[in-house]
């Protein structure tokens, strides 16, 4: 579905989109390739953002909701 966000970390490795589908995928810059995808939300998302260490992320959803998710 549409990306509704994107965010780089910091070491510039991992990127993180947020999307039309419910899903937050997290993936590697260098390659392309998908790591894993965060599911949860019942709303799409907004908004994602990564932590300084790159070990969380954080996303804004329609719904009002704000998530905190682990990426490690």
């Amino acid at each position: 579905d549409s990306v509704r966000s994107v965010a780089i970390s910091a070491d510039g490795k991992t990127v993180v989109s947020g999307s039309f589908d419910n899903t937050i995928k997290v993936w590697n810059l260098a390659t392309g390739q998908l790591l894993r995808t965060l599911e949860g939300n019942s709303w799409w998302i907004d908004s994602v953002a990564i932590s300084a260490d790159g070990k969380t992320v954080v996303s804004g959803s329609s719904d009002t909701d704000i998530r905190v998710w682990p990426l490690n």
